[in-house]
């Protein structure tokens, strides 16, 4: 028969040597299950089981019972232990997971294990249909509840671990022969990833935003940072074929940016000393394929499949209070520790990676909406409020305070202490009126230390809970820790329950979500109403072809918004001097409305060329800006000269017609230069972009200034007439310089247009928001990718961006579902003023009735307030031949 060991370590053990003062307890084959139960505990655990301290009490005890050493310990200890439920202290942290596979891809160390989480549900909620994690982390509770069959629900601030979620999420969710060819991709790639990325020039944009977010701080040496900028071009290439190839990816290299760096994982992210780098220099040579190679395996080795899918309702649980028909029956959950950890400072390479931050300011913009548990996540606006006593609701929390205040060295420590526990209080009182009769709350939680104050971070909240009516079912010591100053602190299972019987809504919590002084915005429903019934834009003045701003025909473009529709919407939703989003920005209609208007506004497009038009339309510039740009552009055609794969692509490629086929010859070459100087000289300010605006415009068209044969000015059908040499510099400075006479009014406010797929994660900097006013592509129209192919190209798409690049537009993603549009609601939701507005206008067909499908999947977030349609018989062609299918416009209002 086997036996087991298991060492005790007594401080007073009568040896000379330090490490033999342990006794050695031996377990035999049938006493082997408590030996299973103990053997990751350490000694200060075993003492604290066994209720002796010292090796003299337990040396008294032995002689008292007439017992061996070994045989007293094991009698307490199985005398002890049992009917205890028991949970392995390796599986409340990170350290299991190392191991496992699909949690060890990205080490994110401040987590549980699956097991753990599987045996909460199965010690206290198996009955549990709908479970939420407030802070999921990498997504251990939700995988692991999965498992289990249990539907699960989840809040996630850090957009890092949003991207690993959604990325497993979409593994789990393909089938084994995805699963397999995925693998297979994977390990090609491992095999040649380092050679092959030596083919592809560095990301210019992530360089630039390496400078802007991190200054003159070294990270990296010179050649990994090539390397990285370089993967980052390789992984964007591998995504036009393969989405989630080019994520699995992605993975592998922020796994890889720690430890290839200068930086090391200690608690918070540091710098290596000098003997660490030399004793732990990583090379991503053999690190990045060999993790490619373990994610690879464990993707063929995974025997499950998701059996739920998991949802994010919103990325912060401070909001939830903003989420409509959710039957919560358990919270699962480990929040932020209140120990001083800067969780979005440890990953900051990984957010710049994933272009998540563009500047330094970004990460603050995520402390702001993060839970307060680190000092530099203390808000200036933190103190000062008796809106909610939290000092009321726990004594011990009181005392706590009066006690730092006395000590703390930074007078940030005892207004983290107080923001954390302010916002865990609303955090719970807002989730009541989400949570089933006696739903169970089990949080894992770890104390702290400041000042030499013990911050009682469990019984705490265990006060605070209780005031909001949560009743403590159990609380339980999982394991002992130890600060920095050796200090023993805890960490402890808190499992509790609430009776939604004695719920009652309670008030003045909206600080927390927005400013204090910020009142609830709510639109005059009479604007909305005079709106209705008199359609103005349809009227004189407005309903003129050429009303609005000269700018507003800066360049021409397919499906572009009438400017007079979106001045009305403008003036009934949005408030002077508020602010908007219009996430299908296109040229930039509604944001340039709103800022003529005098309202801030922010928009999104995934067009490059839509990009450059909105930015410049909702900018001010400077003349020299502009003239010494198209001086750079005459001199780079001047001195250079057209390539033969150049001049190839131009005789081969075009959709009705080839490129080469709507130029005279000497113009098609200057076209072509000035094409490939807009790929090395980036257009970096608005005044540039202006140029580039301009210079799309005059492509193609059927007046003097296009630079083609006669075609037509918004769709470039085929062309007609003479091949007439048209000099590309002096009809774009005079188009420039027609544009820079034109004035802006007083009260305009420049604006912000990204360059973003609206359904990803948008820019921090965008909150508050008074509205989002937009009309996304409707669902029968016609492809703006085409009707636009010739500016599109000109903006540096090739002949394979136009087979790929479209599979991330929404008018094709929305054809095959519409939850496609969930996220968007979802950050709509978090990015407004209490009382905002989210108003779109759509396009209904004989094939869709676009409001009704997006009103189904907006109720999760928005209350319809009301649905008007309105006929499209006024609608000008403007000679486009092919206007869709379009019946009516709709237009939606959700609140």
């Amino acid at each position: 028969m086997g036996q087991y060991f298991k060492s005790i370590y007594f401080c007073d053990y009568p040896s000379e040597d330090s490490k033999e003062k342990s006794i050695t307890l031996a377990f035999n084959e049938p006493e082997a299950p408590y030996y299973t139960k103990i053997k990751e505990l350490s000694s200060e655990e075993l003492r604290e089981l066994i209720g002796i301290k010292s090796y003299k009490q337990l040396a008294l005890f032995a002689e008292k019972e007439e017992r061996s050493l070994n045989q007293v310990v094991k009698r307490l200890i199985k005398k002890n232990i049992n009917g205890v439920s028991f949970v392995n202290p390796k599986d409340v942290t990170f350290v299991n997971s190392r191991s496992i596979p699909f949690q060890r891809w990205y080490p994110f160390i401040e987590g549980y294990s699956p097991d753990f989480v599987k045996s909460l549900i199965s010690n206290y909620c198996q009955k549990a249909a709908c479970i939420y994690d407030p802070f999921v982390g990498t997504g251990t509770t939700i995988f692991a509840a999965d498992q289990l069959n249990i539907k699960t629900i989840y809040s996630e601030v850090n957009p890092l671990l949003q991207f690993l979620i959604q990325t497993k999420i979409k593994i789990l969710k393909s089938n084994s022969a995805m699963r397999k060819q995925l693998a297979d991709k994977i390990n090609q790639i491992a095999g040649q990833v380092i050679e092959r990325i030596e083919n592809f020039e560095e990301d210019r944009y992530l360089r630039e935003r390496y400078s802007l977010i991190f200054g003159d701080s070294k990270y990296f040496e010179d050649t990994v940072l090539s390397q990285l900028l370089r993967l980052r071009s390789f992984i964007d290439i591998v995504k036009l074929e393969d989405e989630l190839l080019a994520d699995t990816v992605t993975i592998a290299v922020l796994a890889a940016l720690i430890p290839v760096s200068f930086l090391k994982k200690a608690g918070d992210v540091r710098f290596k000393t000098k003997s660490e780098l030399e004793k732990e220099k990583v090379e991503l040579e053999f690190f990045l394929p060999n993790k490619l190679k373990e994610i690879a395996n464990d993707i063929l080795d995974l025997e499950f499949a998701l059996k739920t899918i998991p949802e994010m309702i919103l990325s912060n649980a401070k909001n939830i209070n903003l989420v409509n028909d959710l039957k919560i029956d358990a919270v699962i959950t480990s929040p932020p520790y209140l120990n001083g950890t800067n969780y979005f400072r440890n990953t900051k390479l990984e957010l710049w990676f994933l272009r998540y931050i563009q500047f330094e300011k970004d990460l603050r913009f995520f402390r702001d909406q993060a839970l307060t548990s680190g000092i530099n996540d203390v808000k200036k606006d933190t103190s000062g409020s008796d809106e909610t006593d939290i000092v009321g609701k726990s004594a011990l929390l009181k005392n706590t305070l009066i006690m730092i205040y006395k000590k703390a060295y930074d007078q940030r420590i005892p207004l983290m202490i107080k923001s954390y526990f302010e916002e865990m209080y609303v955090i719970f009182s807002k989730l009541r009126k989400h949570l089933t009769d006696r739903s169970k709350i089990l949080i894992d939680i770890g104390d702290s230390i400041f000042a030499n104050v013990h911050i009682k971070t469990d019984d705490i909240l265990i006060e605070i809970l209780t005031a909001l009516g949560y009743e403590l079912k159990e609380k339980k010591l999982l394991r002992k820790r130890r600060s920095r100053n050796k200090e023993i602190l805890s960490q402890t299972l808190l499992a509790l329950e609430f009776d939604n019987s004695t719920y009652k809504p309670e008030k003045n919590l909206s600080r927390y979500v927005v400013k204090r002084e910020q009142k609830m915005q709510i639109f005059n429903l009479g604007n909305w109403e005079y709106f209705k019934n008199n359609l103005p834009h349809q009227k004189l003045p407005y309903s003129k072809r050429n009303w609005g701003h000269p700018l507003h025909s800066l360049c021409s473009y397919q499906g572009k918004l009438k400017a007079s529709i979106a001045h009305h919407l403008i003036k009934t939703f949005v408030h002077e001097n508020g602010s908007i989003l219009d996430p299908f920005s296109g040229v930039g209609t509604i944001p340039f409305e709103a800022a003529l208007n005098g309202r801030k506004s922010y928009g999104f497009d995934i067009s490059i060329p839509a990009y450059y038009i909105s930015t410049a339309k909702i900018s001010t510039h400077k003349k020299s800006e502009c003239l010494n740009y198209i001086q750079k552009i005459a001199e780079f055609i001047g001195q250079n000269g057209c390539t033969k794969e150049e001049l190839n692509e131009a005789r081969q490629f075009g959709f009705n017609k080839t490129l080469s086929e709507y130029y005279e010859e000497k113009t098609l070459k200057e076209i072509l230069l000035a094409r490939r100087f807009l790929k090395l000289n980036y257009p970096e300010n608005p005044s540039r972009m202006l140029v580039i605006s301009s210079l799309l415009h005059i492509l193609h068209g059927n007046r003097p200034y296009a630079l083609s044969r006669r075609s037509h000015p918004i769709v470039p059908y085929a062309p007609q007439g003479e091949f007439v040499y048209k000099n590309l510099i002096r009809n774009l400075t005079e188009k420039v310089e027609r544009t820079l006479q034109v004035e802006l009014p007083p009260n305009f406010i420049p604006g912000k247009i990204y360059n973003q797929d609206s359904t990803s994660i948008w820019p921090q900097e965008i909150n508050n928001l008074d509205a989002v006013i937009t009309s996304p592509p409707f669902f029968d129209s016609t492809r703006f990718y085409l009707a636009n192919w010739i500016r599109i190209w000109f903006s540096g798409w090739s002949e394979k961006d136009f087979k790929y690049q479209i599979n991330s537009y929404i008018e094709e993603k929305q054809k095959k579902d519409f939850a496609v549009y969930e996220s968007i609601f979802r950050q709509s939701r978090e990015r407004l003023k209490q009382g905002g507005v989210c108003v779109l206008h759509l396009g209904k067909s004989v094939k869709c009735d676009m409001a009704e499908e997006l009103k189904r999947i907006s109720k999760r977030w928005f209350n319809a307030v009301d649905l008007f349609v309105e006929s499209v018989e006024h609608c000008e062609s403007h000679g486009i031949r092919d206007k869709g299918t379009v019946t009516s416009h709709q237009y939606l209002i959700l609140q």
